[in-house]
């Protein structure tokens, strides 16, 4: 642990105006709501970028600090902005730390995941108008596409005739994260009346 505190500290004082006391460095950075992730580059051939902090490597999720005084900017984890208790700064002003700059942290990665799956899903869906023509059926994965965007979530029947179709043209859905909404009484009615089949292919979107 006391490795892994010098390493970061070293690395900060490095970017910050405040070349000694880390105390005072630590005030110059701030969180700004900027999240990446890495799955983005996942074709590329190298392998996710390290924490810019405590250097510990594949990160998926990075978070950009910034300095306010000399304008650098460091890629790091979250865990980092956490141990290091680096204010998280609102449009208003505002510095955020502890438990409130965490929970806001934690809701930017959900909202990051909700993108990039939803990114994937349209491509997915895209690929799937292309190979069939039927106006009905691409009718049913805008119809799809529209509930995810604007929900993030899927009624039961429109999940299943999602995976039917891709498992009928051979696509690989294992990285959309679709969710079923099961809450409403109409979506508890669908279920009810699928077969056992098909409710061991919705089985694991239901959340």
């Amino acid at each position: 642990m006391k490795r892994y505190s010098e390493k970061c500290k070293k690395n900060l004082l490095k970017n910050s105006i405040e070349k000694e006391n880390y105390e005072t460095a630590i005030n110059e950075w701030h969180f700004l709501h900027e999240v990446i992730d890495n799955n983005d580059f996942a074709d590329m051939e190298h392998s996710r970028p390290s924490c810019e902090l405590c250097e510990h490597e594949d990160l998926r999720w990075q978070f950009v600090i910034y300095n306010m005084n000399n304008h650098n900017q460091l890629k790091v984890g979250s865990s980092c902005i956490k141990q290091f208790n680096i204010a998280l700064l609102e449009k208003d002003g505002r510095k955020i730390y502890g438990k409130d700059r965490d929970s806001k942290i934690n809701k930017l990665i959900k909202l990051a995941r909700i993108d990039s799956s939803n990114k994937e899903t349209f491509k997915l869906l895209n690929e799937l108008c292309k190979i069939n023509k039927n106006i009905e059926q691409n009718s049913m994965f805008i119809e799809c596409w529209t509930q995810l965007k604007v929900n993030g979530v899927i009624e039961p029947k429109l999940a299943l005739f999602l995976i039917n179709n891709f498992l009928e043209n051979n696509i690989d859905y294992s990285n959309i994260d679709i969710k079923i909404d099961v809450k409403r009484k109409i979506n508890k009615e669908q279920i009810k009346k699928m077969n056992k089949k098909s409710l061991e292919l919705i089985r694991p979107l239901i959340k």
